[in-house]
């Protein structure tokens, strides 16, 4: 099937498949082409295409950009799933999953550059323009949150989820609401907001966003990872995955990044302030409740259960990192308490 499709699609013949970390790929006629889903992707399709001919336009030639298939169309069915089919680069031999090639210092730097061009993109109003919409768009998450606490506080815990949720709230939406007037407050006080502009960046930049894609470290870049939104998102998003997915947070290693970011684009007061409310917002508790309640397959709504336990028995060490961030970073680089204001509680 999946053959059939991409002759039907495309006109090409599949020769062998292969995986790059968690994407599938071909070869055909000697060139490997990757596989993006189109559910992935948060821009309109032209818009999308906008960002991906403009970053190659300026020598970016990492930023993939999807073939047009027989009928015209920038996607095709395969195996079941709109995709986009994007031609690799010619680099050489491929290598397996990878997600640490470059130093921290070096993906700053390469970030930096990234969002210096995107910035230099023609404006026009976007589709998914997130660009000083945050406090709004978390507001809108927490109502829903909140409808579902009156819900289950009204008829009743059913599980040790409920009732762990029904606990948990009031501390999250503590947090929810400092994150929010973090972001109001710096775009309403803040001189520096004048200065900012919005660019490309990443829907949820980690190091595993940029796919590596040979034994020398070549990588190349999703354009269905692209938004338009303040350049601050992906050092806020970046230092958030290293959070939770490393067993212990290496201040170093962020200094490092935050170093390499700063040869190129040194980050304002606004920056670090809606850095650090992005980093308050917690998306972790969020995106668990969400799933949980959403889920309608038993099993899978157990696991989710399990794994939301998990996070509140973890809590702790967010709020740590929180408190530490504010100490360590915002401190030692000039953003003292009169920017960026303690939240006592942590």
């Amino acid at each position: 099937m999946f053959e059939r499709n991409l002759y039907d699609g495309y006109g090409i013949y599949c020769e062998s498949r292969f995986t790059v970390g968690e994407y599938e790929g071909f070869e055909a006629g000697g060139k490997s082409y990757l596989l993006l889903p189109k559910e992935e992707c948060m821009l309109q399709e032209d818009e999308m295409i906008a960002f991906s001919e403009y970053m190659r336009s300026i020598g970016d030639i990492s930023v993939l950009e999807p073939l047009v298939t027989l009928q015209k169309r920038r996607s095709a069915l395969i195996d079941g799933q709109e995709v986009y089919v994007c031609p690799l680069p010619d680099v050489g031999e491929r290598q397996g999953p990878q997600t640490q090639v470059l130093t921290p210092e070096e993906k700053g730097a390469h970030l930096a550059t990234v969002h210096h061009y995107g910035k230099q993109i023609p404006y026009q109003k976007r589709s998914y323009d997130f660009f000083g919409q945050w406090a709004k768009l978390w507001e809108t998450r927490l109502e829903q949150l909140e409808g579902w606490y009156q819900q289950i506080l009204y008829e009743g815990p059913q599980s040790y989820v409920d009732e762990s949720f029904l606990f948990s709230y009031p501390y999250f939406m503590g947090l929810s609401e400092n994150a929010i007037q973090y972001a109001v407050d710096a775009t309403l006080d803040d001189p520096a907001r004048d200065q900012e502009k919005p660019t490309i960046c990443h829907r949820r930049f980690t190091d595993r966003t940029w796919i590596v894609i040979t034994e020398a470290g070549e990588i190349v870049k999703r354009p269905t990872a692209f938004v338009y939104d303040h350049p601050c998102r992906d050092l806020a998003e970046w230092t958030r995955d290293q959070h939770w997915t490393e067993e212990e947070f290496y201040w170093e290693k962020l200094e490092s990044f935050i170093r390499g970011y700063e040869q190129y684009e040194t980050l304002t007061s606004y920056s670090w302030k809606l850095l650090y409310a992005r980093l308050l917002f917690p998306l972790h508790y969020y995106e668990a409740i969400e799933a949980y309640y959403r889920s309608q397959i038993t099993e899978e709504k157990f696991k989710l259960g399990q794994e939301f336990l998990r996070l509140m028995d973890n809590e702790h060490k967010n709020e740590r990192f929180l408190k530490e961030f504010a100490e360590h970073i915002l401190m030692t680089r000039g953003v003292g308490t009169n920017q960026v204001p303690p939240i006592d509680w942590l």
